[in-house]
């Protein structure tokens, strides 16, 4: 998670514009004798600095916990103090944590340097700067924490955005987060100027709930709706031993005629994990207009210009009667809050970091650099069609017949609407009650023009990485993605379902499943991770080729990178022109190729019928099912690499023994995806 949060922060943002633009003033002045700070609040003294706290009456409202050496909290994370609502816990538990309560989190950090780098440093090399945080040993270790700490609080809840704030010794920094990024304000000195942290918190002791970052279009749900949701939610597989107190009621409005509609759910049967990005979530709802089950999708759609909206593709899909695709119900973008539901005034959720980079002619010159930040507006999605995931398949037949389905999906929707999917994975195909494939997860597809050549629209790799074809994985900045792309995935989700669900599950089977889908090199100078090289050696390609040999026997001494750069788009412009890979460019402009080999196989006798998925796994319910460990400090150890040196040589952390050149040369084996943020078992 530091990895990849490493280009998020946005700062160092003043502190009255933060107050200004976030934290609006309380209804009522705030008292002038409150804090008088002591010598042990400023240490790693938590239970002082609480007393202080509560005998200023500063915050009426909010009740600080020592969390420190807490022992009930989930996701073994424990901040230095949590900050609840009055009535957020119970006085019987007075060194309680609880991630699903808490309004804001203090972290302490004693004497260790602030991890942020000075404005000055940033102001030197600022058309460089992507990442603000000081990247030392103890930097990134710290880092980590607040990242692992604001994961957990947006899993455990349904929010938008948090706050948060990290104490470094006598000096103080806010913090803002949501889906796109961090923003972190100046230092301030809150032990001997306090004036700072008593207005934060005397305003954020009168926030409204929507201003502390809730989402209340999600509610509890009343005991009568609940008892009719649970009788027709238990019929689905897995959701047997759901109860009220695992119910939730979703709000979703259609952004075509503004209809209004109410879903109840139990806990995310799938999501993922990462902090920033779509952050998607999977429900089985109960439609309460129609009281059918249906498919609940939440996530944060990316709010670029040209990339559509995923109701919309499934509407044109429908139009253009594509098969095999999920019936759709409705979609739209998440309102602020119930009240902002009606045209006059609809405002939706949406990410505000982005908002306060410094661009050319911008006014926001306290950010300097250009940090990785990216747009994203809050997105609900409802299908009518409820599917199993592809591991559950009855036989090797059926699973064949199940990915030609989908091939025809995609293909249809290729030809008829020019639209790509680009996220073909296995989670993203499901068997419906009748047996077929459907193809879903549309919200990274892309409207391609036959014959165009186009930019990426975006600085990242677009797939789930298990299955990103060899190129895009091998060298993703050389060309854009195609449908050979998505051709070849489909033949990844293949492989990776007769490897996982009929193999015995031994280690070996593990390591050489690691090997093919899981590798990986370490971040390159463009900040992109690359791997495929598994995969290439899986197919027989682990040899130099000739034009490699050639370029090495005619170069005396290592080139500059630039020229190395060149060079290297030479050669692979140099393959793409080669006859054999000529034809298969033609065979795979289409999927009239691909399906022809299933449909010559599945035509002939199938000799076993019984060899179905022995995959056991089972829905993930409880998003905040984690084990409890005691808390542990970062540790005081440092170093002066910089911040490229650190990515370059710990990203991942098992790429430093090898490193893998895009020419073939060697590959690295990693143990762990990076660039994707699905689980490796799809789906389930």
């Amino acid at each position: 998670m530091t990895f990849d949060a490493s280009e998020k922060f946005v700062g160092p943002m003043p502190i009255d514009k933060f107050l200004s633009e976030f934290v609006p003033k309380a209804h009522k002045p705030r008292p002038t004798n409150t804090i008088s700070f002591t010598q042990s609040t400023v240490s790693q003294h938590e239970n002082e600095f609480i007393q202080a706290i509560d005998a200023s009456g500063l915050c009426p409202n909010l009740k600080f916990v020592n969390t420190t050496t807490s022992q009930k909290g989930p996701y073994r994370l424990k901040p230095d103090i949590s900050v609840y609502s009055g009535n957020g816990i119970g006085p019987d538990n007075p060194n309680s944590l609880d991630w699903r309560a808490v309004d804001l989190w203090i972290e302490n950090k004693g004497e260790r340097s602030d991890i942020f780098r000075t404005h000055a440093e940033m102001k030197k090399a600022e058309e460089h700067v992507k990442s603000h945080v000081r990247w030392t040993n103890t930097a990134y270790k710290i880092c980590g924490q607040l990242l692992a700490y604001a994961s957990a609080l947006h899993r455990s809840q349904f929010r938008f955005f948090s706050f948060s704030v990290i104490i470094f010794s006598e000096s103080a920094r806010l913090l803002r987060w949501d889906r796109s990024g961090v923003i972190y304000t100046d230092a301030f000195k809150w032990a001997t100027q306090p004036n700072t942290l008593f207005e934060f918190f005397w305003r954020f002791n009168f926030l409204s709930d929507v201003d502390r970052g809730y989402d209340t279009t999600v509610t509890p749900v009343p005991d009568d709706d609940a008892e009719v949701a649970l009788s027709k939610l238990k019929t689905y597989q897995g959701l047997g031993s759901i109860t009220k107190t695992d119910l939730h009621k979703f709000l979703v409005r259609d952004d075509i005629n503004g209809e209004l509609r109410s879903y109840i759910t139990p806990g995310a049967v799938w999501f993922t994990e990462a902090l920033f990005g779509r952050s998607t979530f999977g429900y089985i709802a109960y439609d309460v207009t129609t009281t059918n089950l249906v498919y609940l999708k939440d996530f944060w759609r990316t709010d670029i210009p040209g990339i559509q909206k995923e109701g919309d593709v499934y509407r044109e899909l429908h139009d253009a009667q594509v098969p095999n695709i999920a019936k759709f119900g409705i979609a739209g973008d998440v309102p602020l809050s119930p009240e902002h539901t009606d045209v006059a005034s609809f405002t939706t959720q949406r990410t505000r970091t982005q908002d306060y980079m410094n661009r050319p002619g911008g006014e926001h010159d306290w950010c300097p650099g250009q940090p990785c930040v990216e747009p994203y507006v809050h997105y609900r999605l409802v299908l009518e069609t409820l599917g199993k995931p592809l591991n559950t398949y009855k036989s090797t037949r059926q699973l064949c017949e199940v990915i030609r389905d989908a091939i025809i999906a995609h293909s249809a929707a290729y030809e008829r609407t020019e639209i790509l999917h680009r996220d073909v994975s296995a989670g993203n195909i499901l068997i419906s009650d009748e047996g077929c494939g459907i193809l879903i997860d549309w919200d990274l597809c892309k409207r391609v023009h036959k014959g165009v050549e186009e930019k990426a629209r975006q600085h990242s790799r677009t797939g789930t990485w298990q299955f990103i074809s060899i190129w895009r994985l091998l060298e993703p900045s050389f060309r854009r993605h195609e449908i050979c792309d998505d051709l070849e995935s489909f033949f990844w989700v293949l492989v990776y379902q007769i490897a996982k669900c009929r193999s015995p599950g031994d280690n070996d089977m593990l390591k050489a499943m690691q090997l093919v889908f899981d590798d990986h090199s370490g971040v390159g100078s463009d900040n992109l991770v690359r791997g495929g090289v598994g995969k290439f050696d899986l197919l027989g390609g682990a040899h130099i080729r000739p034009e490699v040999i050639a370029w090495l026997a005619a170069t005396p001494c290592i080139p500059e990178y630039n020229k190395f750069k060149a060079m290297k788009q030479e050669i692979l412009a140099k393959q793409e022109k080669q006859p054999r890979v000529q034809d298969a460019r033609k065979k795979l402009s289409s999927s009239d190729w691909v399906l022809s080999i299933f449909d010559k196989h599945l035509a002939t006798r199938w000799e076993v019928d019984d060899d179905g998925s022995l995959c056991k796994d089972e829905f993930r319910l409880d998003s905040s099912a984690s084990r409890n460990r005691r808390k542990r400090k970062a540790s005081d150890g440092d170093d002066n690499r910089t911040i490229d040196e650190r990515r370059r040589g710990q990203f991942p952390p098992s790429s430093k023994k090898e490193k893998t050149s895009v020419l073939g040369i060697q590959g690295s084996r990693g143990s762990a995806a990076t660039g994707s943020s699905k689980a490796l078992s799809g789906r389930s």
